[in-house]
């Protein structure tokens, strides 16, 4: 037995004694010496209790946020809850239960208990975030860490005597059928979203040298990711990392600087006015580009503007590219923002409002990975470029989950979108003493909901209650109603299931708003059941088509400004040669700015639509990443369709054996792929075959 508990067993004997021959009339320093007695007993506990406290509180405010796995998390949730109160009243009752606090075995459950808990708040953020969930998923143990988890808990429980219930059989059951079907909705969102979440976030921090240069000015706390694996976890966490570095310290990060000699006028002169400012298009780096006039508060936006500039990886998100003399230079939206694009074109088909949402709600879900919260979402914040492709922009009151709230000047601008309980707390003529208003934090359900009105205002064409006042809002919104829907009344089975989905969205219990990957898994459906594959929106243009043909005459020339806009053309109108074509200039800087991560995508995009020769530079991307089993994958794929390069690589790769790519010699298949190659003049494949004394003729 421990010193600790000598001790404490040598006092609570002298407590013993003490209550054993206590007279009838006991006098107060009796009295007082049995309670120091008692509490010092008991006193090695108040500790773990203070830790059970926190970890209790931490895990239920974490809760407030969750999006993903939420039945599963809420399980958690109400077991650790429920134990807190036992262990509340164990502590209340401390002197009937002196006897097992005596007792060192149930010091240490009460240890265990601890342990245990840490443990759920792991488990629970791990299947909460989305930046831990995917590993969690690879793991494939999910389900036994559950169960482990929770029957550890049912034993501490048991340890400790807690007047709670143990889960049975039943109950189970019962949780990991929830937690099987939110893990298979959560893969189905993973599969699809893309976005910067999955395939594209592999690659943004291809550019190692870039992004050391940037961390290498903050301090050296920094240096905490190992950059040589480009995985989703650590891309996410980076652009995290980097965040919550800018919310809670004062570091010195500068944004990008664009010399303004390298801004050159653009052959069409085109001005846009906005609500505040004036932006004008020019050319930067063979790009055409928006020119937004600096604040006057820029110092104190500059450490956002560079995550901001970080967020470029999602193609969901306008592209910041850095800071002129005189201007923010932003990505150019041909269309303008959707505000203004509805307006202009009355008959938006309900195809191209789908497909424009779900869009939308990848770069929510996007900007939700790395926690942060647009704050100001509707269709006037969305900018709408080539191809109808939405980009969230407008980040003026953004901030990362935990932040402290921007002050919003002109709450006018936002109230036909705001959440219930955010337009509870605003005041106005009317009820300026009304003392019970407490402010309430904007969060993930009411971006939800705001999500929710901007899908309205997109469905219908027109700003939400745009025939009522400030006040007409509120109350009217307060009450529960909200815009018309008439569900029952449309035929088009498209337009119904995406008001179903608005619906949804804007309940006025936060807690019953769908997560954003349910949102994106219903849009994705509506859009696979009743969109065709080869759909693409229809977008007006003025401008007269190049030939192919002539774009290739001119990229073998080295007229690579003429062949680019010839493949721009074509890609925009939804030919994957010319989005392959792309591919290569951004690949190679040819016009454009070297960019792999653009060109990845692209290849990704043709070599998925059957382009072979996409195929091979898609798989030649896995190469390098060290990701063999999708290099292997598409390069069969080039195969099938006789692609002299793949066909070269695999049988070199079979013929000789390469355990670094996991693949074992068989010369006889390497062969048949080497002869197949050689068929196609592959010189390289016809070398090895005649130095090898193999015919191929």
């Amino acid at each position: 037995m421990s010193k600790k508990f000598e001790k404490i067993n040598t006092k609570v004997n002298e407590v013993n004694k003490t209550i054993k021959s206590l007279p009838k009339i006991i006098s107060t320093s009796t009295i007082i010496k049995t309670i120091e007695n008692i509490n010092e007993a008991v006193g090695p506990y108040v500790p773990l209790v203070t830790i059970i406290t926190i970890l209790t509180k931490e895990i239920a405010l974490a809760y407030e946020s969750v999006q993903y796995n939420k039945r599963i998390c809420g399980i958690l949730v109400n077991r650790v809850e429920a134990a807190e109160v036992a262990i509340k009243g164990l502590m209340r009752q401390k002197e009937d239960n002196l006897e097992q606090f005596l007792n060192q075995d149930y010091y240490e459950s009460f240890e265990n208990f601890v342990t245990c808990l840490e443990k759920i708040k792991e488990f629970f953020y791990n299947i909460s975030q989305l930046s831990k969930f995917e590993k969690v998923i690879k793991s494939g143990n999910i389900k036994e860490k559950f169960q482990d988890i929770i029957n550890e808990f049912d034993i501490c429980a048991h340890d400790l005597n807690l007047a709670i219930s143990i889960t049975t059989n039943e109950q189970m059951n019962k949780y990991l059928k929830f937690l099987q079907s939110d893990t298979t909705e959560m893969k189905k969102f993973l599969n699809n979203v893309e976005g910067g979440i999955t395939n594209q976030t592999k690659l943004i921090m291809s550019n190692m040298n870039e992004i050391q240069k940037q961390l290498e000015k903050m301090d050296d706390q920094l240096q905490l990711l190992n950059y040589k694996s480009p995985k989703l976890n650590k891309e996410i966490k980076n652009i995290y990392s980097l965040n919550e570095q800018v919310n809670n310290q004062n570091l010195n990060l500068k944004v990008k600087r664009i010399d303004p000699l390298k801004l050159k006028e653009s052959s069409q002169y085109i001005i846009r006015k906005g609500n505040r400012v004036t932006i004008q298009k020019k050319v930067y780096q063979s790009m055409d580009v928006a020119c937004k006039p600096i604040s006057e508060d820029i110092e104190s936006i500059q450490k956002y503007l560079a995550i901001l500039e970080k967020l470029k990886i999602c193609p969901y998100i306008i592209q910041f590219y850095g800071l002129s003399e005189m201007y923010m230079i932003f990505e150019w939206a041909e269309h303008g923002n959707l505000r203004e694009y509805y307006i202009k074109n009355k008959n938006i088909r309900w195809e191209e409002k789908t497909s424009i949402a779900r869009d939308i709600c990848r770069g929510l879900a996007f900007l939700h990975s790395v926690n942060i919260l647009h704050h100001d979402l509707k269709c006037e914040n969305i900018l709408i470029a080539e191809k109808l492709q939405p980009k969230i922009s407008n980040f003026n009151f953004s901030r990362e989950f935990n932040a402290a709230t921007h002050p919003i000047n002109n709450i006018n601008d936002m109230i036909h979108w705001l959440a219930p309980e955010k337009l509870k707390c605003i005041s106005t003529e009317r009820n300026l003493d009304d003392n019970e208003k407490q402010e309430v934090r904007y969060n993930i359900q009411c971006e939800i909901f705001s999500f929710g009105m901007l899908l309205w205002e997109l469905g219908f064409q027109k700003k939400p209650y745009q025939d009522m006042t400030m006040l007409e809002i509120q109350k009217h919104v307060l009450k529960g109603c909200r815009e018309i829907l008439n569900i029952d009344s449309y035929s088009n089975p498209i337009q119904k299931e995406y008001c179903s989905i608005i619906k949804l969205a804007w309940e006025h219990e936060p807690s019953l708003r769908p997560g954003i990957h349910h949102l994106f898994n219903m849009l994705q459906r509506s859009y696979e059941n009743h969109i065709p594959l080869l759909f693409y929106p229809t977008i007006t243009s003025e401008t007269s088509l190049i030939s192919f043909d002539e774009g290739l005459q001119a990229n073998k020339l080295g007229n690579y400004k003429k062949a680019w806009e010839c493949f721009e053309q074509h890609a925009n109108f939804g030919d994957m040669l010319g989005k392959y074509w792309q591919g290569i200039y951004y690949s190679k800087g040819y016009h454009v700015e070297k960019d792999r991560i653009k060109a990845k995508e692209l290849f990704k995009e043709a070599a998925n639509a059957g382009i072979s020769d996409a195929q091979v530079r898609y798989a030649l991307c896995f190469d390098k990443e060290k990701n063999y089993i999708d290099y292997l994958k598409y390069l069969k794929m080039s195969a099938k369709k006789n692609n002299a390069t793949a066909l070269y690589k695999l049988g070199r790769l079979y013929f000789y054996g390469c355990s670094e790519r996991n693949v074992d010699m068989n010369k006889n298949k390497g062969i048949q792929y080497l002869k197949r190659a050689a068929l196609y003049n592959h010189s390289k494949a016809e070398k090895i075959l005649r130095e090898n004394n193999i015919k191929f003729n």
